[in-house]
């Protein structure tokens, strides 16, 4: 069995797979099986297609088997760093995705939903269009025959995203039923993941490579696109930054106010509206080095962190009660509703990932080095 995707995976990549019926376009044959839910062979193919534009597209790469063999290096859970070749990474995570979709439309029908006809009207809109695009019914069949689809089978596959979205809405959010949600997140389970996924930190940050040009009424410069102009400490001013450094640890230690260090000397202006500090997880878009420190240490610890760009003074803290709903935070966790809707279905429909049944001989045939990509 493949191993299940995670939290912020599912979140950022929940699309689809087709509940195949007896008036289904597609007549190729399964390629896995949950109950009367069927992933064809011609659907795995397009999913896989898709899936693997996207991720090039992600990693800035190319459909190329050099690149699809070279490392990539990606941090783990516990922070640890973990090495495969890009195209074993991305069969994994492009397994995982089918996987989900086929419980997804699975429970579509179990709980009886129907897409609403202005979505169906949209799809049949967008597939004119595609046509319109290629020049027409044959040229858009003939591009789409390199991924086994054709017309009828692409808008298959247009309603089945909808209809993955749809059952997410109607468990979790807002949906043309106008409920919140069958199966609400609660605000305990928000807190719950909140508090084991996230630490709060303040931090004096010393830049200790470069400065801000000022005019001569010290005022910040800017470039012609819109950036702050800096220019390189010299060696004189970077010993003295080391030096004030050195200084401010000393004072810590002797027991001197964190905060009143920090608003004196820390040359971070996100400390004027983050004023509990900075609420991070492992994917929060921060240097590694910081995000490292933040999560090695234990409440109250104060630790220095020299990066080649600035030195920062850390103190790790409580986390604000319901941090995540505060406004102030957007930035920092602008997704952590969907990361936590994602943990919870995934919880949800693992047991049923479990009784998924494969054809191994023809998932073999479709590899991620011998797939096309597409942009359907």
């Amino acid at each position: 069995m493949r191993k299940q995707a995670t939290a912020a995976f599912l979140a950022a990549l929940l699309l689809t797979a087709p509940v195949l019926s007896s008036c289904s376009a597609d007549a190729s044959p399964a390629v896995m099986v949950y109950e009367n839910t069927e992933v064809t062979e011609a659907m795995y193919t397009y999913w896989m297609s898709g899936y693997k534009s996207y991720f090039l597209t992600v990693l800035g790469g190319e459909d190329t088997e050099e690149f699809l063999s070279s490392s990539i290096v990606l941090s783990a859970e516990d922070g640890s760093d973990v090495e495969l070749t890009v195209g074993d990474y991305l069969s994994d995570r492009i397994g995982e995705i089918i996987d989900n979709n086929c419980i997804s439309l699975y429970l579509f029908d179990y709980y009886d939903l129907e897409l609403p006809d202005s979505t169906v009207s949209a799809i049949d809109e967008a597939i004119n269009s595609e046509i319109e695009n290629a020049g027409g019914r044959k040229a858009l069949n003939e591009a789409l025959a390199d991924i086994s689809l054709n017309i009828n089978t692409l808008r298959e596959m247009y309603l089945y995203d909808e209809k993955i979205a749809y059952l997410y809405d109607y468990l979790y959010g807002d949906t043309d039923l106008g409920t919140t949600g069958a199966e609400p997140i609660s605000t305990e389970q928000y807190n719950a993941f909140y508090e084991e996924n996230y630490v709060c930190v303040r931090h004096i940050y010393i830049r200790t490579a470069d400065k801000n040009v000022l005019d001569e009424e010290g005022n910040v410069q800017y470039d012609t696109d819109g950036y702050v102009v800096t220019a390189e400490l010299t060696e004189e001013e970077a010993a003295e930054k080391v030096a004030l450094c050195d200084e401010l640890m000393e004072r810590l230690d002797a027991g001197e106010d964190f905060v009143t260090l920090e608003n004196e000397y820390s040359e971070d202006s996100g400390r004027y509206t983050l004023t509990n500090g900075y609420i991070v997880s492992r994917s929060t878009s921060l240097p590694t080095e910081f995000i490292d420190a933040a999560f090695d240490m234990e409440i109250g610890n104060i630790r220095r962190v020299d990066a080649s760009y600035a030195t920062h003074i850390m103190l790790r803290t409580e986390l604000p009660i319901n941090g995540w709903a505060n406004t102030d935070y957007e930035t920092l966790m602008g997704d952590f509703k969907e990361y936590v809707k994602s943990e919870v279905y995934a919880e949800k429909i693992a047991p049923m990932i479990e009784g998924i049944t494969y054809e191994e001989d023809l998932i073999a045939q479709h590899t991620i080095y011998n797939t096309p990509i597409t942009s359907y």
